[in-house]
């Protein structure tokens, strides 16, 4: 999380943006790390990277739900995998606020 919360203390430092307009939000769908998947301090999900339609719907879960509790907030996506990237900027690019 210290990326995402560094990078929410930029937009309240550089541009104004107050903290608590902001929200850091995670999204775990595990790792295909095997060291990871073996190390018992590892906090993540314990189980393979959820891949293709189980993953996309889970995103688009997400920007829902994201959208019905904080309505025209905007979602920043980071550290997505650059074809995941482009794919959710493309399907969701007409009906959410994001990048």
């Amino acid at each position: 999380m210290g990326i995402p919360i560094g990078k929410l203390a930029l937009y309240t430092a550089c541009a104004g943006v107050p903290p608590s307009s902001t929200l850091p939000v995670m999204l775990d769908v595990g790792t295909n790390n095997e060291a990871l998947l073996a190390d018992d301090a590892y906090l993540g999900q314990r189980r393979r990277r959820i891949t293709g339609d189980a993953y996309v719907s889970l995103v688009d879960e997400f920007m829902e739900a994201v959208q019905e509790v904080f309505p025209g907030c905007c979602v920043q996506f980071e550290d997505f995998a650059g074809a995941n990237a482009v794919e959710f900027l493309d399907r969701y690019k007409d009906k959410y606020c994001m990048y």
